[in-house]
């Protein structure tokens, strides 16, 4: 897939924002007439590849010196592209970035696009197209594990495992199109057999990995919890205690929060993202109504409902909220809380089993009981996710997930076909289906669009 580009590009690879040092970084085949233009030391980069040169960056048009900075060279196609790289490393202020930079586009050099160092790595043969993703992922990641499967994508690991769930269906592949090609050479039963067997282990695989992104999902993006229930009920100081500081508006008046409010919030390791809603109850205000329906609308997005209600409340209006939730929410628990003003509520609080998976008594105002909602949480997620993916790779790209989806489903309507007496030729087609789908993981396949979709959404400079 090695891709020679005419054009050089640059751009600041470290964070726009005063700093100690700023890096920019160059590549394509004139980084090295660049270096050789705006940089003067005693010592020539180019000359002395990877090796650190001190010296003076200067102004292409003017002839000033911009700055006093280190530079190395990485001649392609050992450098992370595969061209010819150049990184000068200045002091880092913004405007004498920008100075640099605007040297650098005025000897010819074209600004990079997002992504478009990446991508050329990935054009270039440096890297496959999971292993580009797992960069922005790395960068990106906010807790340990983020950063453990950034890094295990980025080393290969899910490379790895999509080349060995294709493996058996290329064999299978070329001995199906081999009978094609030679029929007087039929396929006997016991080999047919075998190549079925081999397709329905490996949709095993497949679905497995799919299964994965339950929990690759949770790492990437959060756990989400929606904090529900009727008015007044402790939601926001909930959602204060869960964040550590006053986040939400909290007082005796009901109906205070009117929008929706997100936090994340990180337990045990464990990325969460619990969002408070408006009390759910019938109102004639106008503005509380638009924030109920907000409310009802964002229970489908929750992996989790805590439902909030005050221990003190045996009447129906809790009853009449929790309607909101039935068809809508995955998961609900029901979240007791003022058990410190009303302790009777252990005993006159009832669990409705077809809708609680489990029940909390709580004090917000005390934090009495607190501490065990948040051990249940983080058990939730590491017993419902961590489980389905221990000792598996695991997949945190919707991406990914959708093409091993069209995979599974292409193997299935190779077994399919067979038990239903088809052609070989069919059964071939649907494998070079499933594999089509493996390899654009990948990269082995893909298309300018897909590249455009996923380098997008990059940073300057990466």
């Amino acid at each position: 897939m090695a891709q020679r580009h005419t054009t050089t590009i640059a751009a600041c690879a470290t964070p726009a924002a005063p700093g100690g040092v700023a890096v920019v970084r160059i590549s394509g085949p004139d980084s090295r007439s660049a270096l050789a233009t705006i940089f003067r030391s005693t010592k020539d980069p180019v000359s002395h590849p990877r090796s650190v040169v001190f010296g003076d960056v200067i102004d292409f048009a003017t002839k000033e010196i911009l700055d006093r900075a280190l530079v190395f060279f990485m001649p392609g196609p050992a450098s992370f592209t595969g061209e010819d790289v150049a990184e000068i490393q200045c002091h880092g202020s913004p405007l004498l970035v920008r100075k640099i930079l605007r040297s650098l586009y005025a000897f010819g050099i074209l600004p990079a696009n997002p992504g478009e160092f990446t991508k050329r790595a990935f054009l270039n043969g440096k890297l496959d197209l999971v292993q580009a993703e797992a960069i922005a992922d790395l960068i990106a990641a906010s807790t340990e594990q983020a950063l453990k499967l950034a890094a295990e994508q980025l080393n290969g690991r899910l490379s790895s495992a999509i080349s060995e769930v294709g493996s058996p269906l290329r064999d299978s592949l070329a001995e199906l199109e081999a009978s094609i090609d030679f029929p007087e050479e039929d396929i006997n039963p016991a080999s047919q057999s075998r190549i079925i067997a081999a397709v329905e282990q490996t949709t095993k695989k497949v679905e497995t990995l799919i299964n994965s992104y339950a929990y690759g999902q949770v790492v990437r993006e959060g756990f989400r919890v929606l904090l529900a229930g009727p008015p007044n009920a402790g939601k926001s100081s909930l959602l204060n205690l869960f964040v550590g500081h006053q986040r939400a508006i909290v007082t005796h008046i009901s109906g205070t929060t009117r929008d929706l409010l997100e936090e994340e919030v990180t337990l045990d390791g464990l990325r969460f993202i619990f969002c408070d809603s408006a009390g759910l109850r019938e109102t004639t205000d106008t503005v509380e109504q638009v924030g109920i329906e907000l409310a009802k609308n964002r229970v489908p997005w929750a992996d989790l409902v805590l439902f909030v209600i005050d221990g003190g409340d045996t009447g129906a209006e809790w009853q009449l909220a929790v309607n909101h939730l039935r068809g809508l929410a995955r998961r609900v628990w029901l979240v007791v809380n003022k058990v410190d003003i009303a302790p009777n509520a252990f005993s006159t609080i009832a669990i409705e089993p077809t809708l609680f998976s489990q029940r909390f008594f709580l004090s917000a105002k005390t934090e009495s009981g607190f501490s065990a909602l948040q051990e249940a949480l983080v058990e939730e997620v590491k017993t419902t996710s961590l489980e389905a993916s221990a000792g598996n790779t695991t997949i945190t790209n919707e991406r990914h997930r959708l093409a091993l989806i069209s995979a599974r489903d292409a193997l299935g309507r190779a077994v399919a076909g067979h038990l239903g007496g088809q052609p070989t030729e069919i059964l071939a087609l649907e494998l070079r289906h499933a594999l089509a789908n493996l390899d654009e993981i990948v990269g082995k396949t893909s298309t300018e669009d897909i590249l455009g979709r996923i380098f997008s959404k990059f940073c300057i400079g990466k």
